[in-house]
């Protein structure tokens, strides 16, 4: 998910990596290469930056992928909406290879599995207004019927007020209207309004995320944090006071930023009560992400991206500078992809990749898939499942290269002396579809990563089978083997 709104003022006091021809680099030699301090006399860094890439205007949303970059070029904040094209930069040169028109600004970018959905401000309107969302395909960037037409020939979704947040969750699309704080449940496929929308909040709510089977909004002139239950849409609110901005989950905390406070703090996803103490970042903290075991944090006006270990809640070193210090009109808006985040900066006219420390220090590509089942495995005919159906559904465990935990379930088919078990993992980062294909002669079972969603769009795997205890209860099994994207 990726946005470039900037919120309102407060009126209260890869390990998978790419190769990339940068346009321009600034790398860290010998460790970390302090620039510049900050105005409470803090020193930035370079250190971790892997990649800057000049943009042909002002950026905003970005959203990261196998293929390379989208990025939402956008006008002077002030005044009417201006038509500002979405572009494709391509890793490999860092050249404009598409530029798509849609008809206005896009203040919001989703990639979903092969689509990308924007949210646009129409060209004329004020920032504050109406909104139409368009799919686009990711990769040739051709806008996608969805069967009702508006300006310009595009196909799109309109919504009455602003929609400056998506992401998705479960089975659906959600967007966050501003103000009043609204959720709405999209049709993933027509981008259509499901059921009527949540009411959030007669006051603004800016951030929103999706993780541990929730829907996380931040209610920002309330100071609350809101759990949403996507399946009933029961509301469970807890105040945290100040004014909450950007939020993201992580090894089930829920992490956000509290602007007027300079700090990020983290409930338990659970209980939501505070785990540990807050932690100063920066002055004016705006949006986090989440990439690999990093939490990253950017703040409205200086020009810097915080780090923050998700695991013990600690600082990774001083902030590192993508832009001068100054009154940037717009706050960087990011993208994480594998163990990196893509940072816009709208001063700057650049996109700049950081990576996370972890992925220089542990570049392995060998992952493992552990799973137990919920049970031993469907007897079937007495042969086992043999005819595409349900074999085995339980839990699973990914290390490795990748962390990760959800659910699997597994279809078999047989055919003659083969065995093809599709394994379908849904896990806190995205989806991910393994064929396993055994040799009922020899006993081989090989297997291949077929498609991903979210996280693990474009990521190819494969390995073996190592461990299957078809006939305990309840059944284990162990995959090993590498992946890269």
């Amino acid at each position: 998910m990726s946005e470039a709104s900037s919120p309102a003022n407060d009126s209260r006091p890869s390990r998978f990596r790419i190769a990339v021809v940068v346009v321009s680099v600034v790398a860290a030699t010998a460790g970390s290469l302090l620039l510049a301090t900050r105005g409470h006399g803090e020193k930035t860094t370079t250190r971790d930056i892997t990649a800057i890439l000049a943009v042909p205007g002002h950026p905003g949303a970005v959203a990261a992928g196998l293929g390379g970059l989208w990025v939402a070029l956008h006008g002077e904040p002030r005044g009417r909406v201006g038509d500002q094209p979405l572009v494709h930069l391509d890793l490999a040169t860092g050249t404009v290879t598409q530029t798509v028109h849609v008809g206005g600004e896009v203040s919001s970018l989703a990639h979903v599995g092969d689509r990308l959905i924007a949210s646009v401000a129409p060209v004329g309107d004020s920032r504050s207004g109406r909104r139409r969302l368009v799919a686009l395909d990711w990769v040739s960037g051709t806008v996608l019927t969805l069967g009702e037409t508006h300006v310009n020939d595009t196909d799109a979704r309109e919504v009455a007020g602003p929609v400056d947040r998506l992401v998705w969750a479960g089975d659906a699309l959600w967007a966050l209207k501003t103000r009043p704080g609204e959720l709405l449940r999209l049709d993933p496929a027509t981008l259509a309004l499901q059921p009527s929308p949540i009411r959030l909040s007669e006051g603004r709510t800016l951030g929103l995320a999706a993780g541990g089977g929730s829907v996380w909004v931040t209610a920002a002139d309330t100071g609350e944090v809101l759990r949403v239950n996507p399946a009933t849409g029961a509301i469970t609110r807890t105040q945290v006071g100040g004014f909450p901005v950007g939020i993201a989950v992580a090894g089930g905390s829920v992490w956000f930023a509290d602007r007027s406070r300079g700090t990020v703090a983290r409930l338990d996803a659970y209980s939501l009560r505070p785990v540990g103490v807050p932690i100063h970042v920066s002055a004016r903290p705006t949006w986090v992400d989440v990439a690999g075991s990093v939490l990253f944090v950017t703040d409205e006006k200086d020009g810097t991206i915080s780090q923050v270990d998700t695991r013990s809640g600690r600082r990774l070193g001083p902030p590192i500078r993508i832009a001068p210090a100054g009154n940037d009109p717009l706050p960087p808006a990011m993208a994480p992809t594998g163990e990196s985040v893509w940072v816009s900066s709208f001063a700057s006219n650049t996109v700049t990749r950081i990576t996370s420390p972890s992925a220089h220090a542990a570049p392995s590509i060998e992952v493992t898939v552990e799973g137990t089942g919920d049970g031993p495995v469907n007897p079937g005919n007495g042969f086992g499942v043999t005819d595409g159906g349900v074999a085995s559904t339980g839990h699973f465990v990914l290390t490795g290269a990748i962390n990760d935990k959800g659910r699997y379930t597994m279809y078999r088919t047989v055919k003659n002396q083969t065995a093809t078990i599709r394994t379908v993992a849904v896990g806190q980062n995205g989806t991910v579809t393994i064929v396993i294909t055994i040799n009922l002669s020899n006993g081989t079972a090989p297997w291949a990563i077929s498609s991903g969603t979210r996280s693990y769009a474009g990521l190819h795997g494969k390995g073996s089978l190592t461990v299957d205890n078809f006939e305990r209860n309840p059944y284990t099994f162990v995959m090993k083997g590498t992946v890269r994207h």
